[in-house]
């Protein structure tokens, strides 16, 4: 269980997508839970681009997609993850992104990382 009355850190990361292939835009390192705060995924390119949103589960080292193939608008972003849509994670778990389109798509995640010794 997370320990909640010693202070939370928070990890905020940007990554671009240079070619089409998964890529890793967070990590919860070892001995800490996190909550996904913010995922937003911003289009730069003048055209409607998609993406893909997976999350690898450490304690059963498989990996569920949760997005395939979502539209963001040209030229927009859109939120994601968020505290209404929030993703709880444990030491070990992973998010990945694919984009459909190099060179056009880039995502922000926010999280909120606590100190979990059983983790």
């Amino acid at each position: 269980m997370p320990i909640t009355s010693d202070a939370s850190k928070f990890f905020t990361n940007s990554v671009s997508f240079a070619n089409t292939n998964q890529t890793l835009v967070y990590t919860v390192p070892a001995n800490y839970s996190a909550i996904v705060k913010t995922l937003i995924a911003s289009n730069t390119d003048s055209t409607n681009r998609n993406i893909t949103l997976a999350w690898y589960h450490a304690d059963s080292t498989s990996t569920k997609t949760i997005l395939a193939n979502h539209q963001i608008l040209a030229n927009s972003f859109d939120a994601i993850l968020s505290d209404t849509v929030s993703l709880h994670l444990h030491a070990g778990d992973k998010i990945f992104v694919t984009a459909a389109t190099a060179d056009t798509i880039v995502a922000t995640i926010s999280v909120e990382e606590y100190y979990d010794p059983n983790r």
